[in-house]
């Protein structure tokens, strides 16, 4: 890597970094870390702020494959009937 480079590529990584800290300490703190939350459950904060770090998401990554990887938000199906 050139130092021109290696600049950009610490400039990003920084970027990336304060913005995974702002989604998870403060866009989606109220979250349980391992537990479930029912989707109907959410307020419309809630929607909004998970709204925000999909958005987030999908402008950083811009592989659908690479971000289903690295997403602070997954989703599972109820066995529900």
């Amino acid at each position: 890597m050139t130092s021109k480079e290696l600049t950009y590529h610490n400039i990003i990584q920084n970027q990336l970094a304060g913005l995974y800290d702002h989604m998870t300490n403060n866009l989606l703190a109220w979250l349980p870390e391992d537990g479930y939350i029912d989707e109907d459950d959410f307020t419309d904060k809630q929607r909004e702020q998970i709204a925000a770090v999909l958005a987030i998401e999908e402008e950083w990554v811009l592989d659908p494959a690479m971000r289903a990887e690295v997403t602070l938000i997954s989703w599972e199906e109820s066995d529900k009937s």
